[in-house]
Formats: structure tokens, sequence, C-alpha cells
């Protein structure tokens, strides 16, 4: 609360010092109570201007905002970013940003980033300057094409051979569930032995890291489509059945790196690649398009809620369905020929 002094002169006066400026504003009145009232009444109604602010007490400011909103795997990200991939920009005040400036911020980033990680780098600084009321032409700034990443999804045939060799291995259940359900690493390591009624497992949670790298459940789902309910196969109902360790969680390992170690293990004694857990999600999605399975259908089980990354990410051709159907539109054009 501001006090005023009174004066030589007979007024009052009360000096306040703005943080902001550095200086010290002062506030003189007749009375020490009309003093006092101007000097509180510019304290309550001041406010710092979000153009005043760096971006990097922005993005705090942005990231404290939202801390009850976002998962904690995103605040991790976040923060990583914020660290390492702003060093440029992040002392510059919001009002010193321009289209110019992430231009050259975008450049530099390139060389260092993937397009995948600078488009969320550039998404967090959109979030940042629209919470803040900044407005720029995003769409002016031209940021690293999207590159197409390649997936090593292994064949139906690789499938049936990883699954007879983890029969009885520490990883059978994770690897069985991640190949035969398609769910994710993190929802995998979530599951509890409640969550598997004898014919469905209710995917519902995930283990992620947080900001500090910390393994940390959430309840929440990745998104709203991420709350499912899968039916079982029969092979894996009866492995699941058969489980005489039941703990409290499904998976026998604590991280999603331990079931990686155990099952890539596996593959290099198989002699086949040294298969990724999420690339069993890509081989699940690709072989409900070899069996025809509806989008819709293929979404739900899943867990996305529009077919963009069904079609663009997890589906894939197996070389032998690409064979068979060269084969087939092959024979028809010379059975055209020859009707010709």
């Amino acid at each position: 609360m501001a006090t005023a002094k009174k004066l030589p002169s007979g007024s009052y006066r009360v000096r306040v010092y703005d943080k902001r400026t550095g200086k010290t504003r002062s506030f003189t009145a007749d009375t020490k109570k009309e003093a006092e009232f101007q000097a509180n009444e510019w304290l309550l109604t001041r406010k710092e201007k979000p153009a005043d602010l760096t971006l990097d007490k922005a993005i705090d400011k942005y990231i404290e905002s939202k801390s009850n909103t976002l998962s904690p795997s995103t605040i991790r990200g976040y923060k990583i970013a914020q660290r390492n991939a702003y060093e440029s920009i992040k002392d510059l005040k919001l009002e010193q940003l321009s289209e110019l400036r992430l231009q050259k911020w975008a450049n530099e980033n390139a060389a260092r980033y993937s397009p995948k990680s600078i488009n969320n780098q550039f998404g967090l600084l959109s979030a940042v300057l629209k919470q803040n009321k900044i407005r720029l032409d995003m769409d002016e700034i031209m940021l690293k094409p999207k590159e197409k990443r390649e997936y090593n999804v292994p064949s139906p045939d690789d499938l049936s051979v990883i699954i007879k060799a983890i029969n009885g291995k520490s990883c059978e259940i994770p690897v069985l569930i991640a190949i035969m359900c398609g769910c994710r690493q993190s929802e995998i390591a979530a599951l509890l032995w409640k969550d598997y009624d004898g014919s469905t497992i209710h995917i519902h949670a995930a283990v992620v890291p947080d900001e500090n790298g910390k393994l940390v459940r959430k309840e929440r789902p990745k998104s709203y489509a991420s709350n499912r309910i899968i039916e079982v196969p029969e092979y894996l109902k009866q492995i699941l059945d058969a489980d005489e360790c039941k703990n409290e969680h499904i998976s026998p390992f604590r991280t999603t790196s331990g079931v990686l170690r155990a099952f890539q293990k596996i593959c290099t004694d198989l002699g086949l690649p040294k298969y990724k857990m999420h690339e069993l999600r890509h081989a699940y999605a690709s072989m409900m398009l070899k069996e025809g399975v509806p989008d819709k259908y293929a979404m739900e089980r899943l867990g996305q809620s529009t077919p963009y990354m069904i079609k663009q990410v997890y589906q894939h051709t197996f070389r032998s369905e690409q064979e068979a159907a060269a084969i087939k539109i092959n024979n028809a054009m010379d059975k055209l020929a020859k009707i010709l």
C-alpha cells in the first residue's frame, strides 16, 4: 500500500518504483488521502504490457497458464524447446519480433532440427504470440519442408515369426498387445489388470515423461478418441488368462525402453531388423488395410479422431500385396489387349 509523505510546501507526495522502466513515479496532491488514492489506483490498474515481455518470459507465462490442461509430456516438450530452440530470439521483447526476424530464426533452426521439430517449435511460438495479442502474419514464415518418414514395418511373415519367438519371454505380453491391438507404448505401460475383463482391454491412461524426465501416469488419454475398448484376439486372451504373475500392471516392464531392449534382442537373434515397438502399431494398421477394415473402425481401434493419420502415416502396403496387385492389374491389361 502506497504511503504519502508531507512536503515542505504542505502538499503530500507518494513515490512508487516502476519495475518496467526502472524509474520512480511521483503522485502529488493537496491531501494525504488524495495522493495515496492516485498512487494506489495506478498500482491496481497498471499492468505489464504484453509487448514488453521477452519471448522467454512470455513462454513461461503461456506454459503456466496451460499447466492444468497440457499433458506432462507436452509441457516437457515445451520446456526442452524453450531451453534450446529460441536462443537467438528468446531475449527479444515481443514487440521487437517481426515476420523477417522469425524467418531468420526458422532458417537458423533448419540446419539443426527436423521439419517436425521446427513445426512444433513454430506452433508454440504462434500460440504464445496469439495469447499476448501480437499480430504477425505467420503464414508468411516459410518453414523447413516436411519429409516423408520411412518406417521399417514388419511383414505378416515377420510378425508370425516374432509371435512364436516371444512365447514365454518377459516381453511377450506387451509386444503381443502392440502387435494384436495396435496400442501405443505409453498406453501399454499404463494398462492395469483391472482394465482387462476377460475379453476386452480398456485403454484410458498413459505413462509419459514429465518435464524432468520422470515417468508419470496420465489418467487422461492422448485424445478423446484414445479412450477406447478393444476386443482381444483369442490367442492374446489365452496368454493373458494364463499369466500367473498378476501384479497391478499387465506389462512386467516399468519403462518402455526396457520392453524395447528385450524385443530388439529377440529381433537380432532371429536375424530380423531391430524393429521399434511403434512400428508394430504401423504393422497393425497395415494389417487392417490388408484385411479391408473400413477406415472408421481402423480409426476407433487405433484411437485416432480423424482418418488423416491412418491414411498418411500408419497404413503401409506390404511388398507381397504390392506384387499381387501388380499381377492382378497386369493380367487384366493383357486380357484386354488379347480381346482387342
